[in-house]
């Protein structure tokens, strides 16, 4: 049946999660009137309301949250069959699909990708910065063939990779008491910093949960007068002095001696973070995975 074709079920469920057709149909590149119009046929081959719409957005009927479910099963298993298909190829054609998360993307990855594409011209390379917790949804729907994420996101499924450690660091203006007079190699304890102002970096991201998580062990309640979103607005907001803020070692490094940004690594156990590569079960092996992780151990070299 036309209606449930890939697209129309990706869009139903970036509705679900978005709050709005407008936003699901960016995410899938089409118009929102285009987005419209497929959520209202597959309404009525299912003779069901699935979405309830208002001025300000869109949500699930209860017969909606019902095919919600079944709707991620079936993306599911479609990516299953398209990994059991893809274990036959060699890797001479087609499209490959990379998502990474953006403490990847500022480190070698895009020059890997660059490389990897010019000694597999045959290959159609895709390369896209998601949010941690996304990348497991991008397997999951088909939406990359290989993510790049933190290893606090739940991998059971999934074939994982180790690609690099990325610890969490402290990040502060220049001169801030929380560094005291110690190097900058000494580590520093969350809960030395409970005493100051902290900046919510990417609100319920991986990170920022990470980080609430070791507040409220620590007897407090996370509060925050800055939230933002990238680490472009993070750094600029500590160096004003706004607060402090965490961010991987990856992120953080380049910029503590360029600039009147100060760092240290910090020495709690949980801020120990690795990053790893995810790819659909029993693809691990086939044959552009293999090439891809070739190419990302020699750059690590």
């Amino acid at each position: 049946m036309q209606s449930f074709d890939i697209v129309t079920l990706r869009v139903f469920l970036g509705v679900a999660r978005l709050g709005s057709i407008g936003a699901a149909a960016r995410n899938e590149h089409i118009a929102a009137s285009a987005a419209s119009r497929r959520i209202s046929d597959l309404e009525h081959a299912l003779d069901a309301i699935l979405i309830k719409r208002t001025p300000t957005g869109a949500s699930l009927t209860p017969a909606g949250k019902t095919f919600a479910k079944h709707c991620e099963s079936l993306l599911s298993q479609y990516a299953d069959i398209r990994a059991d298909l893809k274990r036959y190829s060699q890797g001479n054609g087609g499209e490959f699909r990379i998502a990474a998360i953006t403490s990847v993307m500022n480190g070698p990855l895009p020059s890997v990708v660059a490389k990897f594409k010019e000694e597999n011209p045959q290959l159609n390379v895709h390369l896209r910065e998601i949010f941690s917790q996304e990348g497991i949804r991008f397997l999951r729907e088909d939406l990359a063939d290989l993510v790049l994420i933190s290893d606090t996101t739940v991998t059971k499924g999934f074939d994982v990779v180790p690609y690099a450690h990325d610890p969490v660091w402290i990040v502060g203006k220049s001169g801030h008491p929380v560094f005291g007079t110690t190097r900058r190699t000494t580590p520093v304890s969350f809960e030395d910093t409970l005493k100051y102002e902290h900046i919510s970096f990417h609100e319920g991201g991986v990170l920022d949960e990470l980080v609430a998580e070791a507040t409220r062990k620590a007897g407090r309640t996370p509060s925050y007068k800055t939230k933002v979103m990238r680490f472009g607005s993070l750094r600029t907001c500590v160096q004003a002095g706004l607060g402090l803020g965490f961010i991987r070692e990856s992120l953080a490094k380049p910029y503590i001696n360029k600039t009147d940004l100060d760092g240290r690594p910090l020495k709690d156990e949980w801020a120990s973070r690795n990053l790893v590569c995810a790819v659909p079960k029993g693809q691990a092996k086939a044959p552009v995975i293999l090439k891809f992780l070739a190419c990302l151990k020699e750059n690590q070299k």
